[in-house]
């Protein structure tokens, strides 16, 4: 069988109408009903089609034709998921019951197949392995050692769990997939099909440009603003890098810093609002709160990830002396603000309904694209003074809708593996003993709970994307930080910041590698330098766990307070990391710039004040030191001018 593409357009389109007319309404306004599960497990089938259409059983082979296994599981997918969609009343009574056919066990075990396949073939093999250890287990829990012994479960049983109950697979974070992500996609696809990216880009290194190390630091803002719009690391570095990258490198940096600081700028837009990526989504809905609540949290430590990044770029630039680019090698500021302004009217309308309207994060979405739709076909294309033909505009929808079902598909699979690693665990009672365990391996001690998570956390994300890894980490050890007094929503970023961390960090450093690839450096060294430029994402997760402050939770003096102590703090850090502030500084003074650093972002006001009597007395030397240096070596230029006036 040939695979058509006309087939991968009709199917993804089918998703974008279902999901459009689902979220908006759209639905009840023409009187037609589609339950919450029924619309899940139908958007579901048609990724999980789409899944083995696309990408093939191993990675690199080319093939014009489906092979007979591809059909299987195709047939399995439709059969397993559309089950639900297609025949909801005698899925509702098994559902009520609390019982389960042998025809729902075979269709609940091809499902589990095929949502573990279509995972392997994406991800990897890391999720799909948890997913499978957490079936097996339920299987044959009374053969496992004590801490994971668990009664054995009957199929009928586990077909319960699994495909009936709201707790498995059709449940929280397959809705939230098949709700909130979906529209987050179809926004940033059809943002990234546009010029939005060029222009962001473009203003950055116009404002930045011709500063001390301006390239880099035009890499930095634009990579942050851009990554909070797609929430995509690699994607972001494949953007704004084959532009940046070169710069920089044209300005003096070196290959390896290059790719770094794209790699790390663009990893932070994760977690820079307001648009952080998925999982911000799928937090809101875990933690029963708002998405923007989840934004407010988050921008105080991204601000203080940036500040990081950009003072190390500055002190590289000074080590080096690196100086800015001329003028004329810069974009125009005024043309790239104007051309620019119109693609920051989706972005307040989306922060508008987040906001002040306080509408659920899907149909704040779903907004903010009719906003952009409207602005790439109508005012985008009025300010290039060119008009795009009625056939050139449904085939540039077309493609923006492919790209962001094609982007659907992985996190469709992940969310239901996550599914069945909830019902597992929740039925099970794993989670209670695994938090137990914890507790007793931390003795009680909060930091070493916390260092014991983020070592886990890392781990899974080697494996994983950063959905999955705070999914499973949220199910496991989210319950444990919060019987030990860890606010739910400081936990939970704690995870998510853990779980992006190896996007730069060796040995995995995805994106590390990926601007490696475009810088023409040594992805090991890359990486490397990647891990030092992003060391606050080590650092602050630990500080706002014990400093709620920073999530902007507390009085406003405190909130303050703390947030300045840590700017400070985060700065004399980049300084020691990068051995330099005005003049270049020794190893003792590294040394006792870190310390002082380290006092800032502590919680404690006494050492915040001892961090600074460290620090201030230290700077104020450097810089009169690097005065007299100048100072001697104008004096120094001075004679020989004299001497050659002489002669």
């Amino acid at each position: 069988m040939k695979i058509n593409p006309r087939i991968i357009t009709i199917l993804c389109l089918v998703v974008f109408t279902i999901g459009i007319s689902y979220i908006s309404g759209l639905l009840k306004l023409l009187g037609l009903h589609l339950g919450l599960v029924q619309y899940v497990s139908l958007i579901l089938m048609i990724c999980l089609v789409l899944s083995f259409l696309i990408h093939p059983i191993k990675r690199g082979i080319i093939r014009d034709k489906l092979p007979w296994y591809d059909i299987l599981f195709i047939i399995m997918s439709i059969a397993g998921a559309g089950y639900p969609a297609f025949f909801i009343h005698r899925w509702s009574q098994f559902l009520y019951l609390g019982k389960a056919t042998m025809l729902e066990v075979v269709l609940c075990f091809m499902l589990l197949v095929t949502v573990l396949e279509s995972a392997r073939r994406m991800i990897g093999l890391a999720m799909p392995l948890v997913g499978s250890f957490f079936i097996i287990h339920l299987i044959f829990g009374d053969h496992f050692p004590s801490l994971l012994l668990t009664p054995r479960f009957s199929f009928q049983r586990i077909t319960s769990l699994f495909y009936l109950s709201p707790d498995g697979i059709f449940g929280i974070a397959l809705q939230v997939s098949c709700n909130v992500v979906i529209m987050f996609m179809f926004f940033t696809a059809f943002l990234r099909k546009s010029d939005a990216g060029d222009y962001i880009t473009d203003t950055a290194l116009a404002l930045t440009g011709r500063w001390t190390g301006g390239p880099a630091k035009g890499a930095v803002l634009a990579s942050s603003v851009l990554g909070t719009i797609t929430g995509d690391t690699v994607v972001n570095v494949a953007t704004t890098g084959t532009f940046t990258i070169p710069l920089m490198k044209r300005a003096g940096y070196r290959p390896e810093f290059a790719g770094a600081v794209e790699a790390v700028a663009s990893n932070g837009g994760q977690i820079m609002p307001p648009v952080m990526g998925m999982v911000a989504f799928i937090m809101a809905d875990l933690l029963s709160i708002s998405y923007w609540q989840i934004c407010v949290a988050a921008a105080l430590p991204a601000l203080l990830y940036y500040i990081s990044l950009y003072f190390q770029v500055h002190f590289e630039a000074v080590k080096y002396g690196l100086t800015g680019l001329p003028r004329e090698h810069l974009p125009n500021l005024k043309k790239s603000i104007k051309g620019g302004a119109p693609y920051i009217i989706p972005i307040v309308v989306l922060v508008y309904y987040l906001a002040v309207v306080r509408v659920p994060a899907e149909f704040a979405c779903l907004n903010a694209w009719l906003a952009l739709l409207g602005v790439v076909l109508f005012i985008e294309q009025t300010l290039k003074k060119t008009r795009m033909g009625l056939k050139k505009r449904i085939i540039w929808v077309v493609d923006c809708i492919k790209e962001g079902v094609k982007s659907l598909l992985l996190p469709t699979s992940a969310c239901a593996i996550a599914g069945i690693i909830i019902g597992s665990v929740a039925s099970s009672g794993l989670g209670n003993r695994l938090s137990g365990m914890l507790i007793d391996l931390a003795g009680g001690n909060v930091m070493l709970l916390l260092v014991f998570t983020a070592i886990s956390s890392f781990i899974l994300g080697m494996g994983m994307t950063s959905v999955p890894c705070y999914l499973i980490l949220a199910v496991i050890v989210g319950p444990t930080l919060k019987t030990l007094g860890v606010p739910p929503i400081a936990a939970h970023l704690f995870f998510f910041y853990f779980g992006i961390v190896s996007f730069i960090t060796p040995p995995v450093a995805v994106a590390a590698f990926v601007a490696s690839g475009i810088a023409q450096s040594d992805p090991i060294r890359t990486g490397i330098i990647a891990t030092r430029l992003g060391i606050v994402t080590f650092i602050v997760p630990f500080v706002f766990v014990f400093n709620p402050a920073l999530l902007l939770i507390g009085p406003v003096k405190d909130i303050v307070v703390s947030f300045m102590a840590a700017a400070i703090g985060v700065s004399l850090l980049a300084a020691a990391l990068e051995g330099i502030t005005w003049r270049r500084l020794k190893w003792l003074e590294r040394m006792a710039l870190a310390g002082a650093s380290l006092l800032l972002l502590w919680p404690d006001w006494r050492l915040n004040i001892g961090g600074l009597i460290i620090a201030l007395p230290l700077l104020l030397w450097q810089l009169k030191a690097s005065k007299q240096i100048s100072i001697n070596g104008q004096y120094k230029n001075k004679l020989a001018g004299l001497d050659e006036s002489k002669s």
